[in-house]
């Protein structure tokens, strides 16, 4: 079957699994995380248990490990003082979910014994063993070690807010090979006091992860004390490749984001409309994106404002092959150490009274700016928004850097997800897809390698179109449509046999 190269995509992740469920779309922007008012998600797969305290989730949790999974686990509105070093949430089965039943992130907190040194002991807020596991709508904080830690496949983290970790907050370890497909959005990785406890932290600190997305979410305040810089708030390294790290917000963190870490490589990959800023407080303020032995990556539209003097770093020989395009800084890109990289409509002398509000980090562009409206490289391939999901480009060209200016006689809107229905959910043999579309679209089912399978071309799915998944084999699919417009993210779904 053949399928039709059109210019931008609807992305909706289809897992196929032999689980009961029921998906939503969740999504968010960046100002939604930090005013609390993110959407929660309602996902429920198999079982659903609801606990009221932390004895209760201890033992719906060792019941879900003993059973393998599927189950739902509902945390009513408190606190759970859930980990220690003598036992903390070790998730051994796969299909779970953990989420407030409120929807209220602050409302349900996850406590261990505090932000301290708990060595040689371990204590994790929950460590992900198993496959498809969802955590959402919830807080972890005061923990001795990470507030989550994985090596399970196509982990689901969206509207949590982690606070006071001893070491990193979010863990992707080397264990069986690491953890791949994973997603964490809509959340809050933070130091409320200003300051780490120590310069071995870091937001997202993923070995081995390969195809992760990383979008629309806050990190604030990740810096070391003494000693050392503290690692980065998003950090993809030891042979990680092909993740997306888009619309994040960095305020006041050691560093931004890296790919790869000295002769520890991260291959590929794209790292577009993130917002970036450090007034420059901490004693070991660094990079804003750093590529160390990362080859064939993408560095698009990002807006860097930082003290330390390089605002890009593509350091090593073995960093080759990248792509750097329509980057706004105050400070410079530059090669260190051989790295090699073609660099295009970038601008690198911003001025501080260009931006909506430079102390508080918001790097927005209220007004229209000669040197970067409309300057850009048009990147319509890889970035079709900004980093609050409007439609690029606003005018005649692209804007340098995350936010994309709007014309007074234009609208400001986020370009949310198309309103896209899937039907029954799960489905057995036949499942249907239905969008709020006028025009046709094609529809490209891919393997989990991202490698198309099936194909339908110029569908009407205005009143919906029924799939035959009878003799689809079960597994880890993504489903895109494509039509002439914008490109929307759609939900994740789930279909059983």
């Amino acid at each position: 079957m053949k399928y039709s190269s059109t210019s931008v995509l609807l992305v909706i992740l289809i897992l196929i699994i032999q689980q009961s469920s029921l998906a939503q779309d969740c999504h968010c922007t960046i100002s939604e995380v930090e005013n609390n008012s993110v959407i929660p998600c309602t996902l429920v797969i198999g079982e659903t248990v609801t606990v009221t305290n932390a004895t209760e989730l201890r033992e719906a949790i060792i019941q879900a490990n003993a059973n393998g999974g599927s189950m739902t686990i509902l945390l009513e509105d408190g606190t759970y003082p859930i980990a220690s070093t003598s036992w903390y949430p070790y998730i051994t089965a796969s299909d779970m979910v953990f989420r407030s039943a409120s929807g209220n992130r602050d409302a349900v907190i996850l406590t261990g014994t505090g932000m301290k040194d708990v060595s040689p002991g371990t204590e994790m807020g929950i460590y992900c063993v198993g496959t498809n596991i969802t955590i959402a709508d919830l807080t972890i904080r005061e923990i001795g070690n990470h507030g989550i830690a994985t090596h399970g496949d196509s982990m689901f983290v969206h509207n949590v807010r982690i606070q006071n970790t001893y070491e990193q907050m979010l863990k992707g370890t080397a264990a069986e090979d690491g953890a791949d497909y994973g997603i964490v959005q809509c959340s809050m990785f933070e130091y409320p006091d200003g300051i780490g406890p120590q310069y071995y932290i870091g937001g997202l600190d993923i070995h081995q992860g390969d195809h992760w997305i990383v979008r629309d979410n806050v990190f604030k305040n990740i810096i070391s004390p003494s000693q050392f810089v503290a690692e980065h708030a998003i950090h993809f390294w030891n042979n990680s490749s092909d993740n997306t790290v888009e619309r994040n917000h960095i305020i006041n963190c050691d560093r931004g984001i890296g790919f790869g870490l000295g002769s520890s490589p991260s291959e590929g990959g794209i790292i577009r409309n993130n917002m970036i800023y450090n007034d420059g407080s901490g004693l070991f303020h660094d990079v804003g994106i750093g590529l160390e032995t990362s080859p064939n990556t993408k560095v698009y539209n990002n807006t860097i404002w930082i003290e330390y003097p390089n605002a890009i770093e593509y350091r090593f020989a073995e960093t080759n092959n990248c792509e750097i395009v329509n980057n706004l800084t105050n400070k410079l890109i530059r090669s260190r150490d051989g790295g090699q990289a073609a660099l295009m409509s970038n601008y690198t002398n911003a001025n501080p009274v260009w931006f909506e509000d430079l102390a508080s980090g918001n790097l927005r562009l209220p007004n229209e700016i000669p040197e970067v409206t409309d300057q850009g490289t048009s990147l319509k391939e890889d970035v079709s928004a900004d980093i609050d999901k409007v439609s690029r480009p606003q005018g005649a060209a692209y804007d340098i850097g995350a936010s994309e200016y709007v014309f007074p006689s234009h609208t400001r809107e986020p370009k949310h997800a198309a309103e896209v229905s899937v039907f029954p959910n799960p489905a057995i043999n036949a499942l249907t897809i239905q969008a709020d579309l006028t025009i046709p679209v094609d529809l490209v089912i891919c393997n989990s390698m991202g490698i198309p399978v099936a194909s339908f071309l110029q569908l009407d799915i205005s009143n919906g179109y029924v799939l035959d998944v009878s003799t689809w084999i079960p597994g880890f699919y993504f489903g895109h449509l494509r039509n002439s417009h914008h490109n929307y993210e759609v939900r994740k779904i789930f279909i059983t046999h």
